[in-house]
Protein backbone atom coordinates (compact mmCIF):
# COMPACT_ATOMS: atom_id res chain seq x y z
CA UNK A 1 0.00 0.00 0.00
CA UNK A 2 1.38 3.39 -1.02
CA UNK A 3 0.16 6.74 0.26
CA UNK A 4 0.80 9.60 -2.14
CA UNK A 5 0.34 13.24 -1.22
CA UNK A 6 -1.33 15.48 -3.74
CA UNK A 7 -1.11 19.26 -4.08
CA UNK A 8 -2.47 21.13 -7.11
CA UNK A 9 -2.59 17.89 -9.07
CA UNK A 10 1.12 17.07 -8.55
CA UNK A 11 2.45 14.04 -6.74
CA UNK A 12 5.52 14.27 -4.54
CA UNK A 13 7.76 12.07 -2.41
CA UNK A 14 7.53 12.42 1.36
CA UNK A 15 11.05 13.76 1.93
CA UNK A 16 10.79 16.33 -0.85
CA UNK A 17 7.49 17.88 0.01
CA UNK A 18 6.81 17.14 3.67
CA UNK A 19 7.43 20.68 4.89
CA UNK A 20 5.27 22.21 2.17
CA UNK A 21 2.48 19.73 2.62
CA UNK A 22 2.47 20.17 6.37
CA UNK A 23 1.20 23.68 5.78
CA UNK A 24 -0.68 23.49 2.51
CA UNK A 25 -1.90 20.05 1.49
CA UNK A 26 -5.45 18.99 2.17
CA UNK A 27 -5.53 15.87 0.03
CA UNK A 28 -4.32 12.30 0.49
CA UNK A 29 -4.39 9.66 -2.20
CA UNK A 30 -4.24 6.04 -1.07
CA UNK A 31 -3.16 3.51 -3.68
CA UNK A 32 -3.68 -0.13 -2.84
CA UNK A 33 -1.55 -1.77 -5.50
CA UNK A 34 -3.25 -5.14 -5.38
CA UNK A 35 -6.67 -5.50 -7.03
CA UNK A 36 -9.33 -5.81 -4.34
CA UNK A 37 -11.75 -8.52 -5.56
CA UNK A 38 -13.39 -8.98 -2.18
CA UNK A 39 -14.44 -5.35 -1.96
CA UNK A 40 -12.40 -4.60 1.17
CA UNK A 41 -11.49 -1.17 -0.18
CA UNK A 42 -15.18 -0.39 -0.54
CA UNK A 43 -15.77 -1.46 3.06
CA UNK A 44 -12.90 0.67 4.32
CA UNK A 45 -14.22 3.63 2.32
CA UNK A 46 -17.52 3.38 4.16
CA UNK A 47 -15.72 2.94 7.46
CA UNK A 48 -13.66 6.08 6.81
CA UNK A 49 -16.71 8.07 5.74
CA UNK A 50 -18.47 7.32 9.01
CA UNK A 51 -15.58 7.34 11.51
CA UNK A 52 -13.92 10.53 10.24
CA UNK A 53 -16.93 12.38 8.82
CA UNK A 54 -16.01 15.55 10.76
CA UNK A 55 -12.40 15.52 9.50
CA UNK A 56 -12.97 14.60 5.85
CA UNK A 57 -14.71 17.01 3.49
CA UNK A 58 -14.76 14.68 0.49
CA UNK A 59 -13.74 11.10 -0.26
CA UNK A 60 -13.64 9.53 -3.73
CA UNK A 61 -13.13 5.77 -4.17
CA UNK A 62 -11.97 3.77 -7.20
CA UNK A 63 -11.03 0.12 -7.84
CA UNK A 64 -7.77 0.23 -5.89
CA UNK A 65 -7.43 3.79 -4.64
CA UNK A 66 -9.16 6.35 -2.45
CA UNK A 67 -8.70 10.13 -2.70
CA UNK A 68 -9.40 11.94 0.58
CA UNK A 69 -9.78 15.70 1.02
CA UNK A 70 -9.45 16.92 4.60
CA UNK A 71 -11.33 19.67 6.36
CA UNK A 72 -9.42 22.84 7.23
CA UNK A 73 -7.43 22.56 10.44
CA UNK A 74 -7.08 18.77 10.36
CA UNK A 75 -3.51 17.55 10.82
CA UNK A 76 -2.33 15.90 7.63
CA UNK A 77 0.30 13.72 9.28
CA UNK A 78 -1.91 12.54 12.12
CA UNK A 79 -4.52 11.51 9.59
CA UNK A 80 -1.91 9.73 7.47
CA UNK A 81 -0.77 7.78 10.55
CA UNK A 82 -4.35 6.72 11.22
CA UNK A 83 -4.86 5.72 7.59
CA UNK A 84 -1.67 3.68 7.52
CA UNK A 85 -2.83 1.83 10.60
CA UNK A 86 -6.23 1.21 9.06
CA UNK A 87 -4.88 -0.12 5.77
CA UNK A 88 -1.87 -2.04 7.06
CA UNK A 89 -3.62 -3.90 9.86
CA UNK A 90 -6.35 -6.48 9.68
CA UNK A 91 -9.23 -4.51 11.11
CA UNK A 92 -12.55 -6.12 11.83
CA UNK A 93 -14.76 -3.82 9.81
CA UNK A 94 -18.40 -4.83 9.81
CA UNK A 95 -20.52 -3.41 7.03
CA UNK A 96 -24.13 -4.41 6.58
CA UNK A 97 -24.30 -6.54 3.45
CA UNK A 98 -26.56 -5.26 0.71
CA UNK A 99 -28.98 -7.60 -0.99
CA UNK A 100 -28.06 -8.80 -4.47
CA UNK A 101 -29.60 -6.72 -7.24
CA UNK A 102 -30.88 -8.97 -10.02
CA UNK A 103 -31.03 -7.23 -13.37
CA UNK A 104 -32.83 -8.62 -16.44
CA UNK A 105 -30.95 -8.15 -19.72
CA UNK A 106 -32.06 -8.74 -23.29
CA UNK A 107 -29.02 -9.89 -25.25
CA UNK A 108 -30.88 -9.96 -28.57
CA UNK A 109 -31.15 -7.93 -31.78
CA UNK A 110 -30.96 -4.15 -31.60
CA UNK A 111 -30.22 -4.28 -27.88
CA UNK A 112 -26.86 -5.99 -28.48
CA UNK A 113 -25.15 -4.19 -31.40
CA UNK A 114 -21.63 -5.23 -30.33
CA UNK A 115 -22.16 -8.80 -29.17
CA UNK A 116 -20.86 -10.12 -32.51
CA UNK A 117 -17.69 -8.07 -32.00
CA UNK A 118 -17.23 -9.58 -28.55
CA UNK A 119 -17.86 -13.01 -30.03
CA UNK A 120 -15.23 -12.46 -32.72
CA UNK A 121 -12.64 -11.16 -30.26
CA UNK A 122 -13.18 -13.83 -27.60
CA UNK A 123 -13.81 -16.64 -30.10
CA UNK A 124 -16.88 -17.62 -28.14
CA UNK A 125 -20.40 -18.15 -29.38
CA UNK A 126 -23.08 -15.66 -28.42
CA UNK A 127 -24.65 -18.33 -26.25
CA UNK A 128 -21.35 -18.78 -24.38
CA UNK A 129 -21.02 -15.02 -23.89
CA UNK A 130 -24.50 -14.78 -22.41
CA UNK A 131 -23.85 -17.79 -20.19
CA UNK A 132 -20.60 -16.39 -18.80
CA UNK A 133 -22.00 -12.89 -18.38
CA UNK A 134 -25.06 -14.09 -16.46
CA UNK A 135 -23.03 -16.54 -14.39
CA UNK A 136 -20.91 -13.81 -12.78
CA UNK A 137 -21.26 -12.50 -9.23
CA UNK A 138 -20.55 -8.79 -9.51
CA UNK A 139 -19.62 -6.03 -7.08
CA UNK A 140 -20.09 -2.28 -7.63
CA UNK A 141 -16.76 -0.72 -6.71
CA UNK A 142 -17.67 2.91 -7.32
CA UNK A 143 -19.84 5.25 -9.38
CA UNK A 144 -18.45 7.63 -11.97
CA UNK A 145 -18.11 8.73 -15.60
CA UNK A 146 -21.77 9.79 -15.71
CA UNK A 147 -24.47 10.04 -13.02
CA UNK A 148 -25.11 6.63 -11.51
CA UNK A 149 -22.72 4.74 -13.82
CA UNK A 150 -21.45 1.69 -11.87
CA UNK A 151 -17.92 0.36 -12.28
CA UNK A 152 -18.47 -3.35 -11.74
CA UNK A 153 -15.86 -5.95 -10.85
CA UNK A 154 -16.13 -9.72 -11.11
CA UNK A 155 -16.51 -10.30 -14.85
CA UNK A 156 -15.07 -13.50 -16.28
CA UNK A 157 -11.81 -12.38 -17.89
CA UNK A 158 -12.50 -14.63 -20.87
CA UNK A 159 -15.04 -11.96 -21.87
CA UNK A 160 -12.39 -9.22 -21.95
CA UNK A 161 -12.80 -7.14 -25.12
CA UNK A 162 -11.13 -3.82 -26.06
CA UNK A 163 -13.26 -0.71 -26.12
CA UNK A 164 -14.50 0.64 -29.43
CA UNK A 165 -12.01 2.59 -31.51
CA UNK A 166 -14.55 5.41 -31.89
CA UNK A 167 -16.98 5.98 -28.99
CA UNK A 168 -20.65 6.42 -29.76
CA UNK A 169 -22.11 9.88 -29.36
CA UNK A 170 -25.14 8.39 -27.67
CA UNK A 171 -25.68 5.09 -25.85
CA UNK A 172 -29.27 4.26 -24.81
CA UNK A 173 -30.09 4.17 -21.11
CA UNK A 174 -30.04 0.64 -19.74
CA UNK A 175 -27.33 -0.59 -22.10
CA UNK A 176 -25.15 -3.34 -20.62
CA UNK A 177 -21.61 -3.33 -21.95
CA UNK A 178 -18.08 -4.68 -21.76
CA UNK A 179 -15.03 -2.42 -21.77
CA UNK A 180 -11.71 -4.20 -21.40
CA UNK A 181 -11.82 -6.29 -18.22
CA UNK A 182 -14.94 -4.58 -16.89
CA UNK A 183 -18.65 -4.74 -17.42
CA UNK A 184 -21.03 -1.90 -16.72
CA UNK A 185 -24.49 -0.44 -17.22
CA UNK A 186 -25.35 2.94 -18.73
CA UNK A 187 -28.13 4.13 -16.37
CA UNK A 188 -28.80 7.24 -18.46
CA UNK A 189 -28.35 8.06 -22.13
CA UNK A 190 -24.78 9.24 -22.63
CA UNK A 191 -21.73 8.94 -24.90
CA UNK A 192 -19.76 5.74 -24.51
CA UNK A 193 -17.12 3.53 -26.04
CA UNK A 194 -17.83 0.15 -24.46
CA UNK A 195 -19.13 -2.90 -26.35
CA UNK A 196 -22.90 -3.05 -25.92
CA UNK A 197 -24.02 -6.66 -25.46
CA UNK A 198 -27.54 -6.13 -24.13
CA UNK A 199 -30.02 -3.81 -22.48
CA UNK A 200 -32.14 -3.89 -19.36
CA UNK A 201 -35.72 -2.57 -19.46
CA UNK A 202 -35.45 -1.30 -15.90
CA UNK A 203 -35.05 2.35 -14.99
CA UNK A 204 -31.85 2.37 -12.96
CA UNK A 205 -31.37 6.05 -12.21
CA UNK A 206 -33.55 8.62 -10.48
CA UNK A 207 -32.45 12.26 -10.29
CA UNK A 208 -34.53 12.60 -7.12
CA UNK A 209 -32.50 9.92 -5.33
CA UNK A 210 -28.92 11.04 -5.83
CA UNK A 211 -28.01 10.19 -2.23
CA UNK A 212 -29.65 6.79 -2.44
CA UNK A 213 -28.80 5.43 -5.91
CA UNK A 214 -30.49 2.36 -7.32
CA UNK A 215 -27.04 0.88 -8.02
CA UNK A 216 -25.04 1.81 -4.90
CA UNK A 217 -21.33 1.47 -4.31
CA UNK A 218 -20.75 -1.84 -2.56
CA UNK A 219 -23.91 -3.34 -4.06
CA UNK A 220 -23.89 -6.80 -5.55
CA UNK A 221 -25.31 -7.54 -8.99
CA UNK A 222 -26.42 -10.58 -10.93
CA UNK A 223 -27.65 -10.49 -14.53
CA UNK A 224 -30.22 -12.84 -16.02
CA UNK A 225 -31.30 -13.21 -19.63
CA UNK A 226 -34.74 -12.26 -20.99
CA UNK A 227 -36.16 -12.23 -24.51
CA UNK A 228 -37.41 -9.23 -26.51
CA UNK A 229 -41.06 -9.76 -25.53
CA UNK A 230 -40.14 -9.81 -21.85
CA UNK A 231 -38.12 -6.66 -22.42
CA UNK A 232 -41.09 -4.86 -23.98
CA UNK A 233 -43.41 -6.03 -21.20
CA UNK A 234 -41.15 -4.52 -18.55
CA UNK A 235 -39.82 -1.45 -20.36
CA UNK A 236 -39.57 1.61 -18.14
CA UNK A 237 -40.26 -0.30 -14.95
CA UNK A 238 -38.76 1.16 -11.82
CA UNK A 239 -36.26 -1.07 -10.12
Amino acid sequence: MNILWVKDGKLGHEKQVKALLEELSKEIQINVIEYQPDGILTKKFKYLSKKYEKKISNISPAYNSILIRLEDGVSLWRMIAKLKQLFNEDHNITIQEKKTIKIPVCYEGEFAPDIDRVSSHTRMSIEEIIHKHTKGKYLIYFLGFSPGFPYIGGMDLKLETPRLNSPRISVPAGSVAIGGKQTGIYPIQSPGGWNIIGRTPLQLFDWNKLKDPVLPMGGKIEFYSINEKEYQDNQGSLF
